[in-house]
């Protein structure tokens, strides 16, 4: 490297929290949208006068979209230049959200909500990997609270916030929001991001995106529909089967493409795997309470939403306070007693939830929250470090189109295996026909039994995922720690060159 590319690196690198920020604010957007729509579906719904189908596509067309493109966005990325694509993506993202703002009907709305998606499926990954582009590996851990923010953010404020904006102003201000936000950030990306390396080489990996394309919505529409409809379904089964046969066709071909579009060889690396096991199966207990305890407190302890809402607030804040002291501990402990620290507190977390009945008060339902945002700043974020942390630096921007869609997948898969448990639980109970959770016509001694086996089984999901985590280890921290060099495992052939603990790159 000569001096004046070592000075513009240096003058680069100086402080990328606020390059780190402008990624945040794009995953948040394309975050929240995801969350915040159901609240506005009945208002939505009534001034089309259009029917509950409709609604759900309203839902289902913005994730299905995600769903294709967001394997497309580290072959993109190397192509174009990630920060070019980031600022066209978010362009995209606002303008799809000003047409949904102004759809005139129900067709139109989804259609709209499709280009929404196609253009926000790639802010994830994309902001993802440019925030890689711009620390370290070993910086990870201390910009964590940075990279975990949108994922925090969005669950808890997407609902109040549009419950806000449904009740005191128009649902289409869900989405009109998003122009003024999204402008700035665009201006906020030219100015402080850095473009990336353009692989003029890379080709489009045409087979795999078709598969994928046809794989990643079979899958995710038929757990979205699955507790609905029956997982017996004809109708169910064969989107599972589509989806799985178009699956297995995938990653044949990705293991066997010399330029893949997801790079599957990443899980040939053991530690890289065990990270993603383990935030897969951690993803049941995290991304489940989310679903599942907002509609217990509604409809067991009877709260309406704007006090459920209140009560779930402190796990937020002691989420990110957690999440920097977990950045900086990681220095000192690296991410195996964090990790399972983490998984253990939301073992005991959901245990506890068990034990809750109508007669709850409110300050130990927050009690039990905060223990909640305590484990989640624990273990999702470390979680993530330590797989990344396993990826040579060339291949950053695919294994975070790989993560993410990973992420996705189980999300709605653990969202439909728990909305089943529920319905099961229901009916073990001896509920009377025809009454549901959803509505809140099950009786409350029913509701809460079968919210207690849904807890019960995330409980057991915790413990599986506390005995992976006890096998945690990242390479980097280790030789950090001792002093020295380590080779971070690939099946790129070995160029003869140490690898820089700091950069992640060949000397």
């Amino acid at each position: 490297m000569t001096t004046s590319e070592a000075v513009a690196e240096k003058t680069q690198r100086a402080d990328p929290r606020m390059a780190l920020l402008v990624t945040a604010i794009g995953q948040f957007m394309a975050l929240l949208d995801t969350n915040n729509i159901n609240i506005a579906l009945p208002s939505i719904l009534k001034q089309f006068n259009a029917s509950l189908s409709s609604g759900e596509l309203v839902v289902a067309s913005y994730v299905m979209a995600l769903a294709i493109v967001i394997p497309l966005s580290g072959f993109l990325g190397e192509r174009v230049g990630m920060k070019r694509l980031y600022m066209f993506t978010l362009a995209g993202f606002v303008v799809g959200s000003a047409l949904c703002g102004l759809a005139w009907n129900a067709p139109s709305l989804i259609f709209f909500r499709v280009i929404q998606g196609l253009f926000g499926g790639m802010l994830q990954p994309l902001g993802m990997a440019l925030v890689f582009t711009l620390i370290t590996p070993m910086e990870r851990p201390k910009y964590i609270s940075i990279l975990g923010l949108p994922n925090l953010v969005a669950p808890i404020l997407g609902p109040t916030m549009g419950g806000f904006i449904v009740e005191y102003i128009s649902w289409r201000f869900i989405f009109l929001i998003n122009l003024p936000v999204g402008i700035l950030d665009i201006f906020a990306a030219r100015w402080l991001l850095k473009e990336t390396r353009i692989v003029r080489e890379t080709k489009l990996d045409i087979k795999g995106f078709a598969l994928a394309t046809l794989a990643f919505p079979a899958l995710l529409l038929g757990f979205s529909i699955a507790p609905d409809e029956g997982w017996t379904s004809p109708h169910v089964l064969g989107l599972l089967f589509i989806g799985a046969c178009a699956l297995v066709a995938f990653v044949r071909t990705e293991l066997r493409h010399h330029d893949p579009m997801l790079h599957l060889e990443l899980f040939k690396d053991r530690m890289f795997r065990l990270a993603i096991f383990v935030q897969w199966i951690g993803i049941f207990s995290l991304f489940g309470l989310n679903f599942i305890v907002p509609l217990f407190l509604q409809r067991v302890s009877g709260f309406g939403a704007a006090e459920a809402g209140r009560i779930l607030l402190p796990m937020g804040l002691v989420a990110f306070i957690s999440m920097n002291a977990a950045g900086q501990l990681y220095y000192k402990l690296g991410p195996r007693p964090i990790v399972m620290t983490g998984i253990s507190v939301l073992l005991v977390t959901t245990l506890a939830w068990g034990l809750v009945d109508e007669n709850t008060s409110q300050i130990w339902l927050m009690v039990i929250v905060s223990l909640r945002g305590l484990g989640l700043g624990m273990f999702g974020q470390i979680v993530q470090v330590v797989a990344y942390n396993a990826v040579p630096k060339e291949r950053l921007s695919r294994a975070t189109g790989l993560v993410n869609v990973g992420q996705r997948i189980d999300t709605a898969f653990s969202t439909a295996v728990l909305t089943s448990i529920l319905i099961l639980g229901l009916h073990i109970a001896g509920a009377p026909k025809g009454t549901s959770i959803s509505d809140g016509t099950a009786p409350v001694h029913d509701m809460l039994l079968a919210f207690r086996y849904a807890f019960y089984f995330m409980s057991c999901m915790c413990i599986l995922g506390l005995g992976l985590a006890y096998f945690l280890r990242d390479k980097l921290w280790e030789e950090q720690r001792h002093g020295g060099s380590v080779e971070v495992e690939s099946d790129e052939p070995p160029s003869g060159k140490p690898l820089d603990v700091q950069s992640g790159s060949r000397a």
